[in-house]
C-alpha cells in the first residue's frame, strides 16, 4: 500500500448530511495548504479560534466544517429546499434532480472560486489512465475525489497498491478499493494553483438566482394546500412529507449563516449588510430566525432527538388537530419570508459591491 495520507479529515463529525460537500472539504484543505497551524474563524465568537473550549474539535476539523459552510452556501443549495442530487419538484439549482451528476459547470464555480486547476475522468474514460492520473496526484499530496455507481457515496482516495485504491468516505473511516474501475463515474483530481475566477459578485449572483427560483414560491402554495387537505388516510404521510421539508433548510440555513459569505467581500459596509443573514437565519433569540422557527415545527409534528428526527407513529393525530395546521402554517410562512428578506438583503449586498 503506497502510504496513505496524513491529516484526511474523515466524515461526517458534525451536521454536515452532504457525502459531497465533506468529500470536498477533506480534498480542499491540502489542496489550499491548511494544516493544524492554520487559523480558524469562528463566526458565534467573531474571531479566530482562541481555544475557548467550546468546540471538541482539532483546527483541521474546525476548518473543514468551514469549507463545508462555504462551499454549500456559496454554490446557492443552502439556500433551496433539497440537495441537487436527489429526486425533488423543488429544485432550485439548474439541472438538478435525476441524472444530476456534478456538472462541469457547478465543479469549475467551486474551483474557480478556491483558485484551483482541475481535471476529471468520467464513466468510459481510460482506467488505466485515470488511475495514472490519481496516483500522481496522491504522490503529490493531494487525494483525489471519486464517485462510484450503484448508490455508491463520493469517497476521498487517499492511497493504493497494485491497482487497488484506498479511500475515505461518508461515515467510514476507510476502505479498499479493488474493483473501483468496475463502477466508477467521476474522478475529479486537483491539478495545480491559479488566479481565482470566481468572485464575490459572482457567488452573490448565483445565490440571489437560488433564492429568485419560482420554486419557492411554488413549494409555499403546495405546503400550505397540503395542510388544508389532510384527512385521516394522508395524515401521517402529510406529516412525514411536512418533515422532509423543514428538515433541510433547519441544518442549510444554519450552514449559510455559518459560512464566510459576510467576510467574502472584506467591505464593512457589505459585511455589516450580511449580518442581517445571519440574524435572519440562525438567532435564536429573535423570534421569528429560521433555525428557531424549524425547531417549533419539528415540535408539531412530535419530531425531535428522542425520534431520531424521524415522525413518530402519532404524527398524523397531532396533524389532524386545527390549532396544530395554523400552526403550522403559520410556522412555515415565517420561513418563506425569512428567504424573501434574505434575498432582498443580498441584493443590496450585491449593489455595494
Amino acid at each position: 500500500m503506497k502510504p496513505q495520507l496524513p491529516n484526511i479529515i474523515p466524515f461526517p463529525f458534525d451536521a454536515q448530511s452532504n457525502p459531497f460537500y465533506c468529500a470536498l472539504a477533506s480534498v480542499l484543505l491540502p489542496a489550499l495548504g491548511y494544516t493544524e497551524e492554520t487559523p480558524y474563524f469562528c463566526a458565534p465568537k467573531g474571531s479566530n479560534c482562541v481555544e475557548c473550549g467550546g468546540c471538541k474539535k482539532t483546527m483541521l476539523q474546525r476548518n473543514h466544517l468551514l469549507l463545508y459552510h462555504d462551499y454549500q452556501s456559496f454554490t446557492g443549495v443552502s439556500f433551496g429546499w433539497t440537495w441537487p442530487e436527489l429526486d425533488s419538484d423543488y429544485h432550485t439549482i439548474e439541472n438538478a434532480g435525476a441524472g444530476w451528476r456534478w456538472p462541469d459547470e457547478f465543479i469549475n464555480f467551486i474551483m474557480g472560486h478556491a483558485g484551483l486547476t482541475w481535471r476529471r475522468f468520467s464513466k468510459g474514460a481510460d482506467k488505466n489512465e485515470a488511475y495514472r492520473a490519481i496516483t500522481a496526484s496522491i504522490d503529490a499530496g493531494i487525494p483525489a475525489l471519486l464517485k462510484l455507481g450503484a448508490g455508491q457515496n463520493w469517497h476521498v482516495v487517499t492511497g493504493y497498491r497494485d491497482g487497488a485504491l484506498f479511500a475515505l468516505t461518508y461515515k467510514e473511516k476507510g476502505c479498499l478499493l479493488r474493483k473501483w474501475h468496475d463502477a466508477f463515474e467521476d474522478v475529479i483530481i486537483v491539478t495545480g494553483h491559479c488566479e481565482p475566477t470566481v468572485g464575490c459578485a459572482d457567488v452573490f449572483r448565483r445565490i440571489i438566482s437560488v433564492l429568485e427560483h419560482p420554486a419557492h414560491v411554488k413549494l409555499e402554495a403546495d405546503l400550505y394546500r397540503r395542510i388544508d387537505a389532510i384527512t385521516k388516510d394522508n395524515a401521517q404521510e402529510t406529516a412525514r412529507w411536512l418533515n422532509e421539508i423543514v428538515s433541510f433548510p433547519i441544518e442549510a440555513r444554519w450552514h449559510a449563516a455559518d459560512s464566510s459569505l459576510a467576510r467574502l467581500s472584506g467591505d464593512k459596509a457589505v459585511g455589516d449588510k450580511l449580518f442581517w443573514m445571519i440574524r435572519q437565519y440562525v438567532f435564536d433569540k429573535e423570534h421569528d430566525a429560521t433555525h428557531g422557527t424549524c425547531w417549533k415545527i419539528w415540535a408539531q409534528l412530535g419530531v425531535s432527538p428522542k425520534t431520531h428526527y424521524q415522525v413518530p407513529k402519532n404524527a398524523g393525530n397531532l396533524a389532524l388537530r386545527p390549532e396544530t395546521q395554523a400552526e403550522l402554517k403559520r410556522l412555515f410562512a415565517i420561513v418563506f419570508l425569512n428567504d424573501r428578506e434574505v434575498l432582498t438583503v443580498m441584493r443590496e449586498a450585491l449593489a455595494l459591491l
